[in-house]
């Protein structure tokens, strides 16, 4: 505090007055609560599948498990995140971390299809966990495409429907723009074919026409003269006696 003697302890009875008016009441430190034991389950796995523990992830589509196995993702494929000899690709790196928090550390349940292995040597398997199919968890949030299935197309049309609906999203992959190669048409020269034209009649060329003029003599060729020749006049001569026949006899 500061200010004048007086003024200082007119402050103090105050905050003593108050202090007697409420009390501190202390806080009761809470008792720990102890923690609840995990429950793992000691069933029976579903038909067809077996319990595994996922020891690492690889990458978005590829696990390690217990026994040194490692597990790939039936009908998945997820851009590269670095690991077997593959580049970091767009979102690569987002599928492998999601893997790492759907999967690692957790007991799952593994499930063959018909071809055992990859070409690697992977197990080739739907991974579960609570009963999801983390397979389609991937397919559906867009960090992965729908892989050749080959023989195993035992959920190909889970597989398929979730990658569809991903995509008309569009979600994560399905954002990046596809670059659509452009054709380049290369122009073709095409000959003009010469046309011959045959004459199927032939004209006979028309004379020239000569302009006519008064008081010209056109002479025309003999044979027109004859058509054109106007005919000499005749002079008609003495009329002809009729003669009446001669009748013999009374």
């Amino acid at each position: 505090m500061s200010g004048p003697p007086v003024t200082q302890q007119i402050l103090r009875d105050v905050e003593n007055r108050r202090a007697q008016s409420f009390p501190v009441t202390r806080t009761p430190t809470p008792s720990p609560v102890p923690p609840t034991a995990t429950t793992v389950p000691t069933g029976t796995p579903n038909p067809g599948r077996t319990y595994a523990t996922v020891r690492r992830v690889w990458d978005g589509n590829t696990i390690l498990i217990d026994g040194g196995n490692s597990v790939r993702y039936i009908g998945v494929n997820t851009p590269g995140a670095g690991m077997f000899n593959r580049p970091l690709e767009p979102f690569g790196r987002e599928a492998a971390e999601r893997n790492v928090e759907l999967v690692e550390g957790k007991q799952v349940e593994i499930e063959a299809d018909v071809a055992d292995v990859d070409a690697s040597g992977a197990m080739l398997r739907y991974v579960y966990v609570d009963g999801v199919m983390i397979n389609e968890v991937l397919l559906r949030e867009g960090l992965a495409k729908v892989a050749p299935l080959g023989r195993n197309n035992r959920y190909a049309s889970v597989l398929n429907q979730a990658e569809s609906e991903a995509r008309r999203t569009p979600l994560n992959v399905w954002t990046l723009v596809t670059l659509t190669p452009t054709i380049t048409l290369t122009p073709t020269i095409t000959e003009t074919p010469t046309i011959t034209l045959t004459p199927s009649v032939t004209e006979t060329p028309r004379p020239t026409s000569t302009p006519f003029l008064l008081g010209t003599v056109v002479r025309l060729p003999t044979p027109l003269q004859q058509i054109f020749q106007p005919p000499t006049p005749t002079r008609p001569g003495p009329p002809v006696p009729t003669r009446t026949p001669l009748r013999l006899g009374p």
